[in-house]
């Protein structure tokens, strides 16, 4: 039941949110984007373009077996997942991870194959103590040494084994035999362009001559007393120093061998070994219980990387790498043009029947698709810098789609107003009773939008994903826009005479409506109330 009294309306109308409010806060929301676009990064508005539309960076591995034998495909298939999910827990970064034959084939956007060679890290991870370390002397290069990559499998298990020999002895060594590791560590070739045939194929329960992945030095390792499937989870951060590292915990036995290893062997170095390289050789101070830091010369997007490898797993095989080479876009520019060309059509479509059909209304319609259009650019630019989001084709159709639906909420919102203006209200008043209605109709069809666009992103693969995420994307702003723009646009716009008028925004028919219906019941009033004094 409605009150008519003056005062308990006017006291309605102080408890309302002036509509100016709501809109200087979403001007004050897209100019902190923008500024975060042109004050960060690059400082250019410019979006991350997937593979199908700037190219990318194709590297081949090719898998490695210590007997020379064939990889099986569930072993391919498990490393492809494996590298998915590295590529996952980056973001929605538009990488492809397909399985060829006896090779996978990783395909990265931009130019950059050291992204690719990242994600092929086997990642097999030990911690081992450092019986003594030296720095590396320099060896002379091997002319006519192969490449892991150009090796027959006979040759690949050849140069293991002889590897082995030569770097490994059994956990029951004498001192003889680690006197041989010991004069061995002043003939490994440490540089950083020469392969190593033992990466990933060490055996962790032997000792190890290995070389430190930056420090310039050569370790003599013993056998490992931790695994990296013992690593519960793995996070990159910034240590008390300022110094990026990587958080690891340890879960199971692994957790408490940790701790009971460092407690008893305070003093004692122990070495991170990762794919055969020492990335971190630290001294124990003290027991350890709870994280673990591995330090190193470590840039931040490096300690991304290694924990992003260690937290998804180890690799099931080792893999040789071909170098880089430069794919050319699929789609290309033209596509891309093709389809922003599409959407620029469809918009204007939309404009031109809006000013037609809603006037006033249809350019607020307008503004308001203007203003979802800089927003949803402006988070597409970041989120191409923060989670590597990539926009490709599938992208720019969620886009258009995104867009269109928003013009539909616009379309609910007005259609209310001209039913609520039927039943004989003022514009200014059809535009409260109006909303009221009309914002519930768009809170359900963008949560069943929204809903959709989850449930596409989390069953779908490949391109399929970016749809789904600039679907739900523009969805979210579509709900921002209507109830931070366009209502409080409408609302001051039912406050002014000027565009209150009915020639000017668009509802004069519908006031004529209103107006003959009014007259109508006039006439039936004054009818039943003349039949009634003749009775």
């Amino acid at each position: 039941m409605t009150s008519n009294n003056p005062l308990t309306a006017r006291r309605n109308a102080q408890r309302e949110t002036p509509p100016w409010v709501p809109l200087l806060a979403f001007l004050a929301v897209l100019g902190a984007i923008f500024a975060l676009i042109f004050a960060t990064g690059s400082g250019k508005a410019e979006p991350k373009l997937g593979i199908d539309l700037q190219g990318g960076t194709r590297v081949v591995l090719t898998a490695r077996t210590d007997q020379g034998a064939d990889p099986t495909r569930a072993q391919l298939d498990d490393a492809r997942q494996i590298i998915q999910q590295r590529v996952d827990g980056l973001g929605v970064g538009g990488s492809e991870v397909v399985v060829n034959g006896n090779t996978l084939v990783i395909t990265v956007p931009g130019e950059d194959g050291k992204q690719a060679r990242t994600l092929a890290q086997t990642a097999q991870l030990f911690i081992r103590p450092v019986i003594t370390s030296q720095p590396a002397v320099a060896q002379k290069a091997d002319p006519n040494a192969k490449k892991p990559a150009d090796m027959t499998a006979d040759e690949q298990k050849k140069a293991i084994a002889d590897a082995r020999a030569a770097r490994q002895a059994p956990a029951n060594a004498d001192q003889k035999e680690l006197a041989r590791l010991q004069a061995e560590m002043s003939k490994v070739n440490c540089a950083p362009n020469v392969s190593d045939p033992l990466v990933g194929y060490d055996k962790p329960d032997q000792y190890l001559v290995a070389c430190g992945q930056d420090d310039g030095q050569v370790y003599l390792l013993a056998p490992m007393i931790i695994r990296g499937t013992d690593v519960a989870d793995a996070k990159s951060q910034q240590n008390q120093a300022g110094q990026w590292v990587v958080s690891v915990d340890y879960r199971g036995e692994g957790k408490q061998t940790w701790v009971d290893y460092t407690s008893k062997n305070v003093g004692k170095t122990t070495a991170t070994v990762l794919d055969t390289r020492v990335v971190s050789a630290a001294t124990i101070n003290g027991a350890i219980i709870g994280t673990t830091e591995i330090s190193g010369s470590f840039t931040q997007s490096e300690t991304i990387d290694l924990a992003n490898a260690l937290k998804y797993g180890s690799l099931p095989l080792s893999f040789s790498m071909s170098d880089a080479q430069t794919v050319s876009a699929t789609l290309g520019l033209t596509s891309l043009r093709a389809g922003l060309i599409a959407g620029g059509v469809g918009l204007l479509a939309v404009l031109i029947y809006a000013l037609a059909y809603y006037r006033m209304l249809g350019f607020l319609t307008f503004l308001s698709l203007l203003l979802a259009s800089a927003m949803v650019y402006g988070l597409i630019v970041l989120l191409g810098r923060w989670i590597g989001f990539t926009l490709d084709l599938s992208g720019i159709a969620g886009l258009v789609i995104g867009i269109g639906m928003t013009a539909d909420s616009f379309v609910v919102y007005f259609e209310r107003i001209k039913d609520e203006m039927r039943e004989g209200r003022s514009f200014r008043s059809a535009v409260t009773r109006g909303w009221q209605s009309a914002r519930r109709t768009v809170w359900t069809g963008n949560a069943v939008s929204f809903l959709a666009a989850v449930i596409i992103y989390v069953l779908a693969v490949g391109q399929v994903k970016g749809f789904a995420f600039t679907l739900g994307l523009t969805t979210i702003i579509d709900v921002v826009i209507v109830f931070l723009v366009t209502h409080p646009l409408v609302v001051m716009a039912s406050r002014t005479d000027f565009l209150s008028r009915p020639s000017i925004n668009g509802l004069g028919a519908v006031s004529d409506v209103a107006r003959k219906r009014r007259a109508a019941a006039a006439r039936a009033k004054k009818a039943a109330a003349t039949e009634g004094e003749e009775s």
